[in-house]
């Protein structure tokens, strides 16, 4: 899952300057921040997650007239 983190410029109370972090979506091609999480193996260290496009993509039954993908 790539991670993407932007520089604000803007200094916190703290001294420090604020970075936002954020994952972005592992679907190709999409650049989009991840909102869901779609799967984890934990003994691999690994997770999947996607946008909230992508997410609904997925979530979508599948239509019983369509061909099974493999």
């Amino acid at each position: 899952m790539p991670w993407m983190a932007i520089k604000t410029g803007v200094i916190g109370e703290d001294g420090q300057e604020t970075i936002l972090r954020e994952y972005l979506c592992d679907w190709p091609g999409c650049a989009h921040i991840a909102e869901q999480v779609v799967g984890v193996a934990r003994e691999l260290a690994l997770a999947r997650a996607v946008c909230r496009e992508h997410a609904e993509i997925q979530n979508r039954a599948p239509d019983p007239d369509q061909p099974a993908r493999r």
